[in-house]
């Protein structure tokens, strides 16, 4: 399970790699922008299934103790993540 929600986890880090290329060059590149905002979007849909996965198996108590905690702390690493890269480039449409 914590495999899984790594897994869900995913479009949060590689955001923050999309957004510090964006912040880095002097001109704009609508592709890189465009994957920026399609890591965003997934990046938050994928917290959203992870933080559920999380609390249904913490829930369940079939699973260790660690491995909820590794889950839980994934999950607030990505929503750190997420919100790093938003900070790193600001849309210029908000």
């Amino acid at each position: 399970m914590f495999g899984v929600t790594m897994l869900f986890c995913v479009p949060a880090l590689l955001d923050v790699f999309v957004s510090a290329q964006i912040s880095g060059s002097s001109y704009y590149r609508s592709a890189l922008w465009f994957i920026f905002q399609v890591c965003q979007y997934l990046g938050v849909i994928g917290i959203i299934v992870a933080a559920a996965l999380t609390i249904v198996k913490a829930s369940e108590g079939k699973i260790s103790r660690i491995a909820v905690t590794l889950m839980g702390f994934s999950v607030l690493f990505s929503v750190f993540l997420l919100w790093y890269a938003v900070h790193i480039y600001r849309s210029p449409w908000f």
